[in-house]
């Protein structure tokens, strides 16, 4: 008679990764942030300035020229890392991603009071931060955990940035 043994997947609570895999997503996230401050920069001064703040242009639309480069540096600079993060063979890249788009929407607000280098370098170590921080948490073999874990943080992210 055959004896049958079960298979026990010693990581099925949670998949671990490499430190090599979490130094290449630290390094991604950094270039992601990097790509996505020089986006803002660029969109701000170079686009919604002179098509918002024309003379006779409406004054709220002007005032409102920050928010929208951020926004749009943000999504351009999450579909490159879903790219990097889908290159990495990351488990749920795009639950990572909404993660850490959702968790650092409003950090360039933050950043413009500070000199653009030293904000250039604090959304690079933020983003490079929050890319290992939700690759790790989408990690759990169980949707709900994941989805609980990013859930969570991003809200507290949130709340902190105001």
């Amino acid at each position: 008679m055959a004896k049958v043994i079960e298979a026990i997947d010693p990581h099925a609570a949670w998949a671990t990764m490499s430190v090599q895999t979490l130094t290449r997503i630290f390094l991604y996230g950094a270039i992601v942030g990097l790509t996505s401050f020089l986006l803002y920069i660029g969109l701000d001064r170079l686009v919604f300035d002179p098509i918002l703040c024309r003379e006779g242009a409406a004054l709220a639309r002007c005032e409102s020229k920050d928010e929208f480069a951020a926004g749009t540096a943000i999504v351009l600079g999450s579909l490159l890392g879903l790219f990097f993060l889908v290159r990495e063979r990351v488990y749920r890249p795009i639950l990572a991603i909404l993660g850490v788009a959702v968790a650092l929407w409003g950090v360039y607000a933050l950043l413009a009071q500070l000199p653009v280098v030293l904000a250039g370098l604090v959304a690079t170590v933020l983003f490079a931060l929050s890319y290992v921080l939700f690759s790790w948490l989408v990690q759990p073999t169980s949707l709900v955990v994941s989805i609980i874990g990013v859930v969570v943080i991003s809200a507290l992210a949130r709340l902190a940035i105001g």
